[in-house]
């Protein structure tokens, strides 16, 4: 394999070990009747943060001769972060569709509950009805699962490439790329 394949493959497999991971989290939330109200939920910034840390940096020591800019590390965290969008837009598209339909009501009830929370009048929730079951339909979870991942690998990357970053010797760089 050549070094552009080796860091394909680095790359798709970071992606992979961050989208097991957080479907593997919302799995045991979902088990635990936790998914859709508890805010243990954020703990998956967590694993965001620590597998884009630690892959981010075996990217750099592996695949990248120990060196690695801060454009570069930004585009790996955006890459294995859509990656990881997938795999989730994934898990809630199946738990919708085959696992749990029922799942989809529930949030429209915890969407319901909460603008009644917020003071709005029954009637107006009522007339909303229709807004929560379009962003609770499968397909659009499936999607907006997708950009979230992307959203939140940024944020996330913008900040780990800071700490990972490594710069090497300017020239040794543009001789290793004439080579």
């Amino acid at each position: 394999m050549d070094r552009s394949t080796d860091k394909t493959y680095y790359v798709l497999s970071s992606g992979a070990k961050l989208g097991f991971a957080l479907v593997a989290f919302l799995t045991i939330m979902y088990m635990t009747g936790q998914l859709l109200e508890s805010p243990l939920t954020s703990l998956s910034w967590l694993i965001y943060i620590a597998v884009i840390y630690l892959t981010m940096k075996g990217f750099r020591d592996k695949c990248n001769e120990g060196f690695l800019t801060y454009g570069q590390g930004l585009v790996f965290g955006l890459k294995i972060s859509a990656l990881s969008g997938i795999f989730v837009g994934l898990f809630y598209f199946i738990l919708m569709s085959y696992i749990d339909p029922d799942f989809r009501e529930a949030m429209i009830a915890v969407a319901e509950e909460a603008a009644l929370a917020m003071g709005l009048p029954e009637s107006q929730v009522e007339q909303m009805r229709p807004s929560f079951e379009m962003t609770t339909n499968p397909w659009l979870m499936l999607f907006s699962n997708m950009l979230s991942g992307l959203f939140n690998g940024t944020l996330i990357s913008l900040v780990v490439a800071a700490f990972v970053k490594r710069k090497g010797d300017p020239f040794q760089e543009v001789m290793r790329n004439v080579e």
